[in-house]
C-alpha cells in the first residue's frame, strides 16, 4: 500500500509547495484508490510542511516548486517527492495512478524537460527546473521507470 499527498490549491496543483496550505492524501494497493482525505497544512516553515507530510504517513508528495533544502528535508524524512508538477489535481493524480506523469502537460510552465530527468526526486540532467529531474514513482511508490531508468511512458504498469 502506498500513500501519496498532492499539495492544492482552487482544484489545482498548488504551484509552490513552501507555502501551500492543503493537501489530498491518496491510499493505493494494487494501483487503485482505497481512501482519500485531506489535510491542512498549517504550519509557517516549510521544512514543518514536509515533517506533517511525513508524521501524515505519506510515502510519496507530487507538488509544484520546491525549494532544494526543502526537497532534501523531505528525502530525509523519507518522502519520494515528484515536484515541478502543475495541472488540475484529478487529472494529475489520475496520471499518477497511470504512470503518466511524465507527460510534458504536467510540467510546470518553464519546466520542458530536454532529455530525462532524474528518479525519486534527484538530480537530473538535461532538466530545464533548476537542475533538477522530475522524479517518478507510481502508486505503489516503487519508482516508475522502464528499462535502462528511463521514465515511464505509456508502458508502466503499477504492480
Amino acid at each position: 500500500m502506498a500513500k501519496a499527498a498532492f499539495t492544492v490549491w482552487e482544484n489545482r496543483i498548488a504551484p509552490v509547495f513552501d507555502v501551500a496550505r492543503h493537501v489530498r492524501l491518496v491510499e493505493t494497493e494494487n494501483g487503485r484508490i482505497v481512501r482519500e482525505d485531506r489535510a491542512e497544512l498549517t504550519e509557517e516553515s516549510p521544512v514543518q510542511k514536509a515533517r506533517r507530510i511525513a508524521d501524515l504517513g505519506c510515502g510519496i508528495l507530487v507538488c509544484g516548486a520546491i525549494s532544494r533544502p526543502v526537497q532534501e528535508m523531505a528525502s530525509a524524512f523519507g518522502i519520494r517527492v515528484i515536484s515541478f508538477m502543475s495541472g488540475d489535481e484529478a487529472e494529475v493524480l489520475q496520471a499518477w495512478l497511470e504512470g503518466r506523469l511524465d507527460e510534458e502537460r504536467f510540467a510546470m510552465p518553464g519546466c520542458r524537460r530536454r532529455a530525462r530527468g532524474g528518479r525519486g526526486g534527484r538530480p537530473g540532467r538535461g532538466s530545464n527546473c533548476g537542475g533538477r529531474g522530475r522524479g517518478r514513482c507510481g502508486p505503489d511508490g516503487r519508482a516508475a521507470t522502464g528499462p535502462a531508468g528511463r521514465g515511464a511512458g505509456k508502458n508502466f504498469k503499477p504492480r
